[in-house]
């Protein structure tokens, strides 16, 4: 094996270096990693062009949509879809329809062929599990109402990327015709499900025994199974004449049923991470800056128009299933942008020749500026809400008396509020829902406020005193007697909205003791400094029972096990 020359090294060097500078910088300043990797292909594309092309990074790229597709099946969770199915199921299937046919037509305006038309509606249709995801986990939200619809309608988006997959390697040229699409896509379908029906079933039988064999052999015989597993349904998937992509995501289904599904993830993510930075590098790598300045302002005009049209549905959609404003808002938000399996799509429309590359460029471009915009947008949706309340309380107050009387209203108002010296619960969800009830054992009054609709009509149901709307509203507050009450407990996890609520109720009532949960050790200094007289962190408490039974466990006596705890809640920021 001879020497690897100097300027091969140096050329992988830079591929990679690049994108990991520019998305070292996007972290920097709060952007998604993804910004930076797809920027610092561009930046190669357009002034390193021979790396671009090289076909060895072409295969790397290839197998990193591979592996993207295996860990998003090895990640579906299927129960979590179930737990909130009717919002989630419901919900999901109308935004994707509901997009689809208006992206569609916006396409038609921007002059796109009806194929184009027909299949960048289907691309731009759904949004981003990975970067909503990680925002959420970020601001610490994955166990609120907002947190769990969001990703349940992700997920669910995520399923139907297999027929959308279809639809687009169903096609192999501009000629043929939407309809003849259909038909084919129709019958794609009918069989790749009994195919993967059949691959299931059996795979549910078979695959979690071999799996556990091997595990029980060796560790590092595991791993390369798992390599040698995703290569044989991929495989397959080409005797099958399934595409391999599907194959490639079937295989990550039938895997996330095995006990060691967990296992498999850790082992297989370093791959997945790696070669998916190569995929997207690659994907900047192609976008050609001569080619999409002249088109800037259209693209600019046509993401707004998909951005505006997407957050509309979604807001409908939920208002329509009776969600509060705020939360069909905050909903809105989290699902405006695109998903990055738009990449997949187009580039698969693109090599079969269906669009030209320029129109590839726009729309591609399009997804990165949603990629940009969504962690913008996340962040401020509290502030944008209220904005937007204030701007239609001041110009629009027919729409304003709309929203506070016919949506935003309780539909079992209680008539008359006569409650002093009480506790109020801003939040009925899990802390919420446990604070009402013991405060219900103990004949200790209370009034909850939650705008989740569903959860105050089935709190109403067990005996909860408990009204439907913002936390958050100074009227809401006023409503529920603060002036009044001698606690206010904050069990809302957003920190924005546990802030307005703080100042709010001191307007009421100076001296009101205010118990807030937090997420961060740093939201708990910020929420003690605007006036919080207790901030309680759940996992540090956790943590706290947990050490007090080892302790208790090694026989400490009880004086050094309060000493040891005071200390560690001094060490915490707790005093």
């Amino acid at each position: 094996m001879g020497d690897i020359s100097l300027t091969l090294v140096l050329s992988y060097f830079l591929y990679l270096v690049i994108p990991f500078s520019l998305a070292l910088i996007a972290k920097k300043i709060k952007l998604s990693p993804l910004v930076g990797y797809i920027t610092g292909g561009l930046v190669i594309g357009n002034f390193f062009p021979e790396m671009a092309t090289s076909e060895a990074i072409s295969n790397f790229a290839y197998f990193g949509i591979v592996f993207l597709l295996f860990t998003l099946g090895l990640e579906t969770n299927f129960s979590r879809i179930m737990i909130l199915k009717k919002f989630i199921v419901v919900g999901g299937i109308l935004q994707l329809f509901l997009s689809m046919l208006f992206v569609f037509f916006i396409s038609l305006l921007f002059k796109f062929s009806l194929l184009e038309s027909f299949l960048i509606g289907i691309a731009l249709s759904s949004s981003s599990t990975t970067i909503v995801a990680k925002i959420i986990q970020d601001r610490g939200e994955e166990s609120s109402f907002i947190g769990e619809i969001a990703m349940g309608i992700l997920i669910f988006q995520d399923i139907a990327f297999i027929p959308y997959l279809m639809i687009f390697t169903s096609i192999t040229g501009r000629d043929i015709s939407v309809w003849m699409v259909i038909k084919d896509t129709v019958i794609g379908l009918i069989k790749a499900t009994v195919i993967i029906t059949a691959l299931f079933y059996f795979g549910q039988k078979i695959i979690p025994k071999i799996f556990n064999k091997i595990a029980r052999v060796s560790r590092e015989l595991f791993d390369l199974f798992i390599v040698v597993f995703i290569f044989f349904v991929v495989g397959l998937s080409i005797v099958l004449k399934i595409p391999t992509l599907i194959g490639a995501m079937v295989a990550g289904v039938l895997l996330a049923q095995t006990i060691e599904h967990y296992h498999i993830f850790s082992e297989i993510r370093p791959i997945r991470n790696l070669l998916g930075v190569i995929f997207f590098v690659y994907i900047g790598s192609h976008i050609e800056l001569r080619l999409i300045l002249s088109y800037l302002p259209s693209i600019l005009l046509f993401t707004l128009a998909v951005i505006i049209i997407k957050a509309v549905v979604v807001l409908a959609i939920f208002l329509a299933l009776r969600f509060h404003s705020k939360t069909s808002f905050s909903l809105s938000m989290y699902l405006f942008q695109i998903d990055e399996d738009a990449f997949i799509l187009m580039s698969s429309a693109y090599l079969s020749k269906v669009i030209t590359i320029e129109k590839y460029l726009f729309v591609i471009s399009a997804v990165l500026i949603t990629f940009i915009l969504t962690p913008i947008f996340i962040n401020n949706k509290e502030k944008f809400y209220k904005t937007i309340r204030e701007f239609i309380k001041k110009y629009m107050p027919f729409l304003e008396k709309f929203i506070a009387y016919r949506i935003d209203s309780n539909q079992s108002p209680i008539d008359t509020l006569e409650i002093k010296d009480h506790v109020v619960i801003c939040g009925y969800g899990r802390i919420g829902s446990y604070i009402g009830r013991s405060l219900m054992l103990a004949n200790i009054p209370y009034v909850a406020i939650d705008y989740n609709l569903y959860q105050v009509e089935k709190a109403k149901k067990q005996g909860a005193n408990i009204i439907y709307g913002d936390p958050a509203d100074i009227d809401m507050l006023d409503y529920a007697q603060v002036d009044e009450a001698k606690i206010i407990i904050l069990a809302v996890p957003e920190r924005s909205v546990q802030e307005e609520i703080v100042f709010n109720a001191r307007k009421l009532k100076r001296d009101i003791y205010i118990i807030s949960r937090v997420h961060r050790q740093s939201d708990q200094i910020r929420m003690k400094d605007i006036g919080a007289n207790i901030v309680v962190q759940p996992e540090f408490e956790a943590s706290l029972s947990i050490i007090k039974r080892i302790y208790r466990w090694h026989n400490l006596d009880k004086e050094e096990i309060v000493n040891k705890i005071k200390r560690l809640k001094i060490e915490h920021g707790i005093s």
